[in-house]
């Protein structure tokens, strides 16, 4: 009897405790003195037979390879098992690897990734994100990609910690890598359509595979969503430029997608796959039901009649907002007619050739194209009752070459090697565009027409040129070396549009730093003993690095610096893998410590007039360590049936970091004690040194069920269940009390009837059953008076009349339930 490849799970989770230094230097060593007690004889063939667990492929070093055997903590889920939760999107997936934390975020930003507590916290839509994306072969950092929905998927693999030899400058802190189905070998027709109850969403998703001939095989797949939200909107209009909102639930969400594969074998010696695809969202009312999370000072303006925070906005994360669309008339060309919109249409594939120079040389070409157009506009204060100071609007584009070519070898000897290059140019464009209210302006309140209106076009070229040796000192130790070279050029344009306006041409602004060049040196090192078939030590070292880049979010004047550096890490890992009671049971463990330099942080400021500035900066350094676990369990005495469970014990902190922004409102007494400025009198910055990093809980766990087992002459019953656990988590940079994230845990359950061959299923599938709403990002800033009108006071011995700021996040869904049919022919 053989587990399906979905339910193995290879997994590292952290350990360690604040403050107590000595627990990461012994960390190691812990571990690898635990590895004797796991160290048994293979089992007897025949046993094995019985309870022997499939064997994963996966391709974490650009080579096929065991996942019992491979130095690299990974986690690998089948298209099978994404499927029976309805894993439609990548945020699911944080259900299934523990340490993973996807915050999502509205506009161009996209969504944040966290795996280890390693991430991006900075609203920047030209940094790249700290976990890079690979879809078959195609390399995508910038944080709309992840919003790409998934269907039709082969494998997922989750490869933790950084991953620089084999995937380059933006993986840091790991690799989410999908591949996508590939053509069948005979003719399959695959239709489904599904109803989700709390959002009214409809789900259409159709397949057809095979051969055309001989050597060709061709597959076409495609989906459609519609959803009516799963947030109800409860804002009503109160004047001054607002509008009733379009719909009274969000976010109203249509998406299209198309995926075409081709697979042509025309000899033993070469190979060709192309895989296209189109995914077209369209996401329309208050985005991703962003809301108030909390305000410290209540809701009534302080410095203002105008009440931006009324309408019945308790401030609490749950399943109502209270948001208000946009009148046209007081917002001269407002896109959307004034209800908030976010779409993307984006344009990605790969082509990759295989030719075998001979049989145990090959030469690979993976050749990637990306093409991203977005638009979107946002209430730009999230108010509640009027209208907005701004709104926030704008166009963001982005296109990428890639091409990769590498030789590797299979030879029979003690070693052998891959060769590689890297090629990428890439440019993205963004247009920044905040309007003014304009009944404010009619009130004669002195405000320009727009508080920013600038356009920023960011070039990048890299080249990188990396290696590998694999050396078999013995037949049960491997010894790996690598490098990755990489040097790269940025560049970053300001055009001023305010002369526009006027009929003239846009100006350019002379910013510090226009250009950022960079050289790095990223090696790796593994140590991996393999005394039998049921047992895996390893041990490796590891460098990093994820590439500096520009602010792009506001508009900046002549002489501003945009820029921010690269960021770098360096560390190791240690683990075990094994399989123990004769094939029954898969257990992994493994400790890692990284320390991180120039850490690439953000928040959020306000400047003089009124407007949301976002700052990108490096911290001094940061120290991520701890221990991962899994096991894998399948009971002989219950056929059909297997349980799993992973635990991750994580400690993500700043060792130094003593020039943090404060927050609006933050006094002396509560820490904003740094940089003062001897203009005003007033303090800029706070020691966060020793707190947490941003979404990283010290503890996280998924425990889960799947059993089989027939019903009837040849139908299938299959049950499962999951639970994902989170312990409490910062949402914010700015380590604020209220920025938490309190622990909590959500249920997933699925049962489904399946016919003979898997000819049909019917399936009902419940995520989120306790309809937890959490968050993995809150934004910081004057919200209560409206941002324009603020009187927050930073820096000093007391506050300001309008006190602390408040917090704008942004919920995950909470509970669904789907019904869902499939058929197959």
């Amino acid at each position: 009897m053989t587990i399906p490849r979905e339910t193995i799970h290879e997994s590292m989770y952290d350990t360690g405790r604040p403050g107590m230094k000595k627990s990461r230097m012994m960390l190691l060593p812990i571990v690898a003195a635990s590895i004797p007690v796991w160290t048994m004889p293979a089992m007897a063939e025949d046993d094995a037979d019985n309870f022997q667990i499939e064997e994963i492929v996966i391709t974490a070093r650009k080579r096929e390879e065991s996942i019992m055997k491979v130095p690299v903590v990974a986690t690998a889920l089948s298209g099978e098992h994404l499927d029976q939760f309805q894993t439609s999107d990548l945020s699911k997936m944080a259900d299934e690897v523990a340490g993973l934390n996807l915050g999502s975020a509205t506009s161009v930003f996209g969504t944040q990734v966290s795996l280890r507590g390693v991430g991006t916290s900075v609203l920047n839509g030209s940094i790249d994100q700290s976990i890079s994306l690979n879809i078959d072969g195609m390399q995508m950092t910038q944080g709309l990609a992840y919003s790409i929905g998934s269907f039709d998927m082969a494998q997922l693999e989750v490869l933790k910690g950084p991953q620089a030899l084999f995937y380059g400058k933006a993986s840091p802190g790991g690799v989410i890598s999908i591949r996508t189905a590939d053509p069948s070998d005979e003719f399959e027709l695959i239709g489904r359509a599904g109803y989700e109850i709390e959002a009214e969403e409809k789900l259409f998703e159709l397949v057809v595979s095979g051969p055309v001939s001989d050597t060709l095989g061709v597959r076409l797949a495609g989906k459609f969503s519609d959803s009516n939200g799963f947030f109800k909107n409860e804002g009503v209009a109160g004047g001054l430029g607002a509008a009733d909102p379009k719909y009274d639930t969000v976010p109203q969400n249509k998406t299209w997608m198309f995926r075409g594969t081709a697979v042509w074998n025309p000899s033993d010696e070469f190979s060709a796959r192309l895989k296209v695809n189109y995914a077209d969202v369209e996401i329309e009312g208050a985005g991703w039901g962003g809301q108030m999370g909390s305000c410290p000072d209540g809701t009534a303006p302080t410095t203002t009649p105008f009440a931006f925070l009324g309408g019945g906005e308790d401030c609490v994360l749950d399943d109502t907002v209270y948001s208000v669309a946009l009148d046209p008339d007081y917002f001269p060309g407002i896109k959307n007619n004034g209800t908030p919109i976010n779409a993307s249409e984006q344009i990605f594939g790969t082509l990759e050739l295989n030719y075998n120079v001979r049989d145990d040389l090959i030469l690979t070409s993976v050749t990637g194209f990306y093409d991203l157009d977005q638009e979107s506009m946002i209430n730009g204060t999230g108010t509640t009752l009027i209208g907005p100071g701004f709104p926030v609007q704008g166009d963001f584009d982005r296109k990428d070459f890639t091409q990769e070519l590498r030789l590797t070898s299979n030879f029979d000897g003690n070693l052998n090697f891959m060769l590689g290059g890297f090629y990428q140019d890439a440019s993205m464009d963004f247009l920044v565009d905040l309007p003014v209210n304009t009944a404010f302006i009619a009130m004669g309140i002195p405000l320009p027409p727009k508080l920013a209106f600038a356009d920023h076009h960011i070039d990048i070229e890299s080249v990188s040129l990396f290696g590998q040796v694999l050396w078999n000192i013995t037949s049960e130790l491997e010894l790996g070396a690598g490098v990755r070279w990489t040097d790269e050029d940025r560049t970053h344009t300001q055009l001023n549009m305010f002369p526009t306006l006027m009929g003239m041409d846009p100006v350019a602004t002379d910013l510090a730093v226009p250009k950022l060049s960079s050289s790095n040196w990223s090696p790796e090192v593994t140590l991996t003993y393999t005394p039998t078939d049921d047992l895996t030590v390893f041990a490796s070292f590891k460098q990093a690095y994820k590439s500096g880049s520009f602010d792009s979010s506001g508009q900046f004047q002549d002489g501003d610096d945009s820029s921010f550096g690269d960021e770098r890490v360096r560390g190791g890992e240690i683990g075990l893998k094994t399989r123990l009671m004769e094939g029954a049971v898969n257990f992994n463990i493994a400790g890692y410590y990284y320390r991180f330099r120039d850490l690439q942080v953000g928040a959020n400021d306000v400047d003089l007039e009124g407007n949301i500035v976002i700052h990108t900066t490096n911290a001094a350094s940061a120290d991520v360590y701890g221990i991962d676990a899994d096991v894998t369990y399948m009971p002989e005495g219950v056929e059909g049936l297997t349980l799993k469970a992973a635990v991750n014990w994580n400690i993500a902190e700043y060792d130094e970091f003593t020039n943090a922004q404060c927050w609006g409102g933050q006094t002396i007494a509560e820490g904003c004690n740094q940089l003062l400025d001897p203009n005003t009198g007033l303090f800029t910055a706070q020691d966060i040194s020793g707190g947490k990093l941003m979404r990283a809980p010290e503890w996280a766990a998924t425990f889960g069920f799947d059993y089989q087992t027939q019903v009837g002459s040849d139908m299938t019953l299959a049950l499962g269940g999951n639970a994902n656990y989170s312990s409490e988590y910062y949402t914010n940079l700015l380590l604020r009390d209220d920025m938490i994230q309190e622990d909590f845990i959500k249920f997933n359950a699925s049962i489904a009837l399946r016919g003979a061959d898997d000819k049909w299923e019917l399936a009902l599938i419940g995520n989120n059953l306790g309809n937890k709403i959490v968050t993995g990002n809150c934004v910081n800033a004057p919200f209560q008076d409206g941002t324009i009108f603020s009187a927050t006071v930073t820096g000093a011995p007391v506050k300001g009349p309008s006190g602390d700021e408040e917090l704008f996040c942004t919920p995950e869904r909470g509970r669904s339930l789907w019904l869902r049919a499939t058929v197959k022919y």
